[in-house]
């Protein structure tokens, strides 16, 4: 790889990073980062865990980003071995926290609705961040592959953030809203592997395809169900 494209290389995904991460942010920011100040409501316990754990998380990923952009492989696969194990509990308590909304907002419900009612609540796509993890981390070797599922897989979190923020702006069409921004989030990696390789990589492709796919049938639940 050329100097002039691996620093473009660098300049991208370490770009992307710092978006993902100031979307978390500002998407969470009254209901956690500063409700302190904000005065919105009292939060759980389980809330705060699942709050704490996922900032590690986004925390990690900038970290490891800009390690790669500053040569620093040796301590990003050091610091990867714990990130597979925080990505581990990421998933555990995300299917955790949707199935305790599930149980105190629709207390009994029946097998389909509670499958529809998981889908509706982004669980699709918690399921496609660890598969694309998992292969991230299978193919952690082969750098190309590796960073653009780490990358895609980041982007498959967005949705909550995304929602949190149009909601605080408009009530209206909001999930509609999500899924175009998560469409123009996970088309802009394609469209910047284009224009930069003249081709789109395989990796790229099938995360975003996974993306849009979760999100789509989330829209659709979020749409019918009860």
């Amino acid at each position: 790889m050329a100097v002039a494209d691996r620093k473009e290389s660098r300049v991208f995904y370490s770009g992307a990073a710092l978006a993902i991460a100031a979307v978390m942010f500002a998407g969470f920011s009254r209901n956690y980062y500063l409700r302190a100040w904000l005065g919105t409501r009292v939060i759980t316990f389980m809330v705060h865990i699942h709050g704490l754990v996922m900032t590690a998380w986004v925390v990690l990923f900038v970290t490891q980003t800009f390690l790669i952009a500053r040569h620093r492989v040796d301590f990003h696969r050091t610091l990867g071995i714990f990130g597979a194990g925080l990505a581990a509990v990421v998933v555990g308590l995300g299917v955790f926290t949707i199935t305790h909304s599930i149980e105190r907002q629709q207390r009994g419900a029946d097998s389909t609705l509670f499958m529809e009612l998981f889908v509706a609540f982004d669980g699709i796509s918690l399921f496609v961040f660890a598969g694309l993890v998992l292969a991230g981390i299978l193919y952690r070797r082969r750098r190309e592959i590796h960073k653009r599922l780490m990358l895609i897989a980041m982007i498959s979190l967005l949705p909550p953030a995304y929602g949190r923020l149009v909601a605080n702006v408009m009530h209206d069409k909001v999930e509609l809203l999500v899924l175009g921004m998560m469409y123009a989030s996970a088309l802009s990696c394609l469209l910047v592997d284009a224009w930069r390789h003249r081709r789109v990589h395989p990796a790229f492709a099938i995360g975003s395809a996974l993306v849009i796919a979760s999100n789509q049938l989330t829209y659709f639940a979020q749409t019918y169900a009860p």
